[in-house]
């Protein structure tokens, strides 16, 4: 029973976001990002913003592998500190130094309730422009290039 509720919780929420990206009022450019062969980050977001500021990067990432994986976050180029938040609510924030993701799962990095935070900009990040950045998992950091997004919302 246990294993089939997984199942049909992974539907629901694949379904649940399918249908936000259906009816969402702006549409973004979606690209995937395979870190390994069965690790992939989909839905990212990388808000522009200003040399000295800060941004949240949000995204989903799915474990397609049979083994649990251990996500240690996104460390961005000329950036003084990258960390994954938890929204504690009231306004309270927790720093994660890992999250641990289940065979199957799909963890939510949607902005609200769990993201990366990024400060410390020593340059730029402009629309359009390709940012350079290492995924964590245990001791590996797999290199990736992000898009900064193609709008106006700057968070600073």
């Amino acid at each position: 029973m246990d294993r089939s509720w997984r199942s049909l919780r992974f539907v629901v929420v694949s379904a649940l976001f399918l249908a936000a990206g259906i009816f969402s009022e702006e549409v973004w450019a979606e690209e995937d990002y395979r870190i390994t062969n069965e690790v992939v980050l989909s839905d990212v977001r990388v808000p522009p913003a200003k040399a000295g500021g800060w941004t949240r990067i949000t995204f989903l990432l799915e474990n397609r592998s049979a083994e649990r994986v251990s996500f240690g976050g996104i460390a961005v180029a000329h950036a003084g500190q990258s960390r994954i938040v938890a929204s504690l609510g009231n306004g309270s924030t927790t720093i994660l130094g890992s999250i641990s993701v289940a065979p199957g799962e799909v963890l939510s990095v949607d902005g609200e309730v769990l993201w990366i935070e990024v400060d410390g900009l020593t340059e730029d990040l402009r629309p359009g422009e390709e940012v350079e950045a290492n995924v964590s998992f245990g001791t590996a950091a797999i290199p990736i290039s992000l898009t900064v997004e193609e709008r106006n919302r700057v968070s600073n």
